[in-house]
């Protein structure tokens, strides 16, 4: 009977991921909100920079709440700017929760962390776990923004599901947003894993800089 009652493997599995999300290890209590301030600000406004230094065209997102000349005023980008970043961020911090990017082991060089949360001394001082952590984050925060920008369009044709082929409009909407998508995950990734590189660098196992 004991044997009967003992969990499973899977079992085990199945509630390690979970508490990823339910009960996270966050070593560094100010490092979601520092990676949510690069990935909704730092990370759209180097992407609208370098828009407009090549003279693309400005991506769908920002573009003003109200149609009306009245609230055409300075300033009136900053709102969407904002909205669009905010959700790149939900992205980001659900992907870092799932990766457990936020333990000590991918926050600082040098340090290894058992199963029960103790912390040793690596002789591996490199920034190949922090990178390989980022990277696991990112690809996790890239299928939710697949399956936001999916579920978005969903939305936007009236509740049909649209595919290359239907029509020039579809295509040409299509288009627009798998490039407005790649340019989201690169400026993203660049920003966030120079942000987390720089600080793995800069800070010792006692978060100290």
């Amino acid at each position: 009977n004991n044997n009967n009652n003992s969990p499973s493997p899977q079992d085990d599995d199945e509630s390690n991921i979970l508490t990823r999300f339910t009960n996270p290890r966050i070593d560094d209590p100010a490092l979601p909100l520092t990676d949510v301030l690069v990935a909704q600000i730092i990370a759209p406004s180097l992407q609208v920079g370098w828009l407009a230094l090549g003279r693309a065209p400005s991506p769908t997102w920002l573009r003003p709440l109200f149609e009306s000349s009245y609230f055409a005023l300075r300033g009136s980008l900053v709102a969407p700017a904002l909205i669009h970043g905010a959700a790149l961020a939900v992205c980001w911090v659900i992907g870092a929760l799932a990766a457990r990017a936020y333990e000590l082991d991918a926050i600082v060089m040098g340090v290894e962390q058992t199963s029960d949360g103790t912390v040793n001394d690596s002789p591996n001082k490199t920034l190949t776990p922090v990178i390989f952590r980022v990277l696991q984050a990112g690809a996790f925060s890239t299928g939710l923004l697949i399956l936001a920008t999916q579920c978005d369009l969903f939305v936007e044709f009236g509740g049909h599901f649209v595919q290359y082929g239907d029509s020039e409009a579809t295509d040409f909407r299509i288009q627009v947003a798998a490039v407005e998508l790649v340019n989201d995950v690169i400026f993203e990734a660049l920003s966030l894993l120079t942000w987390r590189v720089y600080l793995a660098i800069q800070t010792d196992r006692n978060g100290r800089f």
